[in-house]
């Protein structure tokens, strides 16, 4: 069985890969959906090939150049992170229909750029098979069709210069795409089957038709099992949620399929513009594997804000003895460290270092 963490290139959820490199291997194979670009740092110079500097607080700083396409490196960057281990690349685009309007372009430029520029996305997809451990991704789902024969054309291409191609697909398109899949995907290659936020248990007919079409392929169940719309405070104060299905896990045992995927406890949503205003309810999610379901702990005072962890804290580390009974788990080993409590980032690091790390010891 394999498991697909996926993950964006925000900041936090790319320390979240650094944090889990150990894991990665030939049974976790992270997803990473990127939607904007690592760029390396260069520093102006003068005609003397010294620094501009500038003064600031009385202190000189070191100018920094405006980033170019020649400065991008965020394929090596994630190289690094993953240890140079199996790892899915998708460049991402999206829909305002799904994600909403309130998304902060600055930090997901360039999944802007390729939800509206197709010769751009196809540059980007080109560029993944120079890095032998990275698996180019193509995806297709509703207001992102390709064509039957451009798709041909594209899986052909990289099919010549990857050892291994993966689709992404999401219901819909099955049918209209079923005789690639059939033809084209290799016995080394992946499908991977996007159910988004929709109940696993409810997709039998879709995963049983999946199966018939009798792919060489290695299928893989991806799904978002925490809903975007649930709130924090909707969460339970303390002890196991039933508002996050796992059940992907065990749909994709039953129906034989060679793996699953999820968001590893945390939210398919893009970057916005506007935070918290310093409230909301501070949540802490801990994923038992053993169980399959998600211990929350949670703080219903939303005018606390992150400030709420200081009630959750004593409470998790009284319970570490329930939910870390090895004493190896990679998420008490972050919050035994907190110098404090902890704001959401850090939380959402915990929470899916953790799911991660349960994986790894179990599947």
């Amino acid at each position: 069985m394999i498991y697909v963490p996926i993950l964006k290139t925000r900041t936090e959820e790319l320390r979240i890969m650094l944090s889990v490199k150990g894991c990665l291997g030939e049974r976790i194979i992270p997803l990473i959906e990127i939607i904007s670009e690592k760029y390396a740092t260069r520093y102006m110079v003068d005609d003397r090939g010294e620094f501009v500097c500038r003064i600031v607080n009385g202190r000189k700083m070191k100018i920094k150049c405006k980033p170019t396409e020649q400065d991008i490196i965020t394929l090596e960057y994630v190289n690094e992170l993953v240890n140079h281990n199996k790892v899915f690349i998708d460049y991402f685009r999206f829909s305002l229909d799904k994600y909403g309007k309130n998304i902060d372009f600055d930090n997901a430029e360039l999944a802007y750029n390729l939800s509206n520029d197709y010769e751009l996305y196809k540059k980007k997809i080109f560029s993944i098979p120079k890095y032998e451990n990275m698996i180019p991704v193509i995806s297709i789902k509703k207001g992102f069709e390709i064509s039957k024969r451009d798709l041909k054309k594209i899986l052909s291409e990289l099919q010549n210069e990857s050892m291994q191609v993966a689709l992404r697909i999401t219901e819909e398109w099955l049918d209209d795409y079923q005789d690639i899949m059939e033809d084209m995907l290799r016995k080394e290659d992946y499908l991977l089957f996007d159910i988004e936020e929709q109940d696993p248990e409810t997709k039998f007919m879709e995963i049983e038709q999946l199966k018939d079409y009798g792919c060489s392929c290695n299928i893989i169940l991806l799904n978002s099992p925490r809903k975007a719309i649930i709130k924090n405070g909707e969460y339970p104060e303390r002890g196991i949620t039933d508002l996050i299905n796992n059940c992907a896990k065990d749909i994709a045992e039953t129906y034989e399929l060679d793996g699953y995927g999820d968001y590893c406890g945390l939210k398919d949503v893009m970057p916005t513009k506007n935070g918290s205003n310093g409230t909301g309810a501070a949540l802490a999610l801990l994923y038992d594997f053993k169980d399959n379901v998600f211990y929350s702990y949670c703080n219903h005072d939303t005018s606390l804000g992150v400030k709420g962890y200081r009630a959750l804290l004593p409470v998790i580390k009284e319970e570490e003895v329930v939910h870390n009974k090895d004493g190896d788990c990679l998420g008490y080993e972050r919050i035994n460290k907190l110098p404090g409590c902890g704001n959401w980032n850090v939380w959402h690091h915990i929470n899916a270092v953790r799911y991660i790390h349960q994986v790894y010891k179990n599947i």
